[in-house]
């Protein structure tokens, strides 16, 4: 009987052992925006198709309240936009266009990927639950960084949304990197791409 024991204690010693090692040594596929919304949009098109029970609610609108940039260079901006409370039929419309937020170079805060995890554990994790939500935005349509692809595959924030980059926020990270002057009046905007307040 003890050299079963033993034997049973020996094979889940190396097993769990070597599960750990698979798992260290899994590639880190990259993350393709344009596929996964079309994944997105498929699931959801069968669902309403079907008359599921299950309900996926458009998303709404493109910024929260805790935001990342992720450059062409894979470098990552954070920055945050004031916290709106949602109530009543507010934001309930599917918008299309990005409204405009007055984003300032200074706004955007550079940070580097070992700080990555603790600055969102620190600005989103610590926030009440219903506003633990994390949006991140790519200039690129494929993430190919590991450092961020490691960040995502253990990302433990309950909400994220990864989308691309808006008009807005490409126009004020250019200024942010040339440390040129912005006045955003200034800028010739796309209304096409933007939505500004009437």
């Amino acid at each position: 009987m003890k050299k079963i024991v033993c034997l049973l204690i020996i094979v889940l010693v190396f097993s769990c052992h070597k599960k750990k090692n698979i798992e260290k040594n899994l590639p880190l596929i990259p993350y393709i925006i344009s596929a996964e919304d079309r994944k997105l949009k498929e699931y959801t098109d069968s669902l309403n198709l079907y008359r599921a029970e299950t309900i996926v609610l458009p998303r709404k609108g493109f910024y929260g309240e805790s935001n990342l940039i992720i450059d062409k260079k894979g470098e990552i901006y954070y920055y945050q936009k004031r916290y709106i409370q949602i109530i009543c039929k507010y934001g309930t419309e599917n918008d299309t266009l990005p409204q405009f937020l007055d984003l300032q170079p200074k706004d955007l805060i550079k940070i580097p990927i070992e700080s990555l995890e603790k600055i969102v554990y620190e600005n989103v994790m610590k926030k009440p639950n219903n506003r633990r939500i994390l949006i991140i935005a790519s200039q690129n349509d494929t993430i190919k960084d590991k450092g961020f692809l490691k960040f995502y595959y253990n990302l433990k924030v309950p909400t994220y949304f990864i989308r691309r980059t808006t008009q807005e926020e490409d126009t004020v990270l250019h200024y942010k990197k040339t440390d040129k002057y912005y006045y955003s009046n200034e800028i010739k905007w796309d209304k096409s791409k933007i939505k500004f307040r009437d």
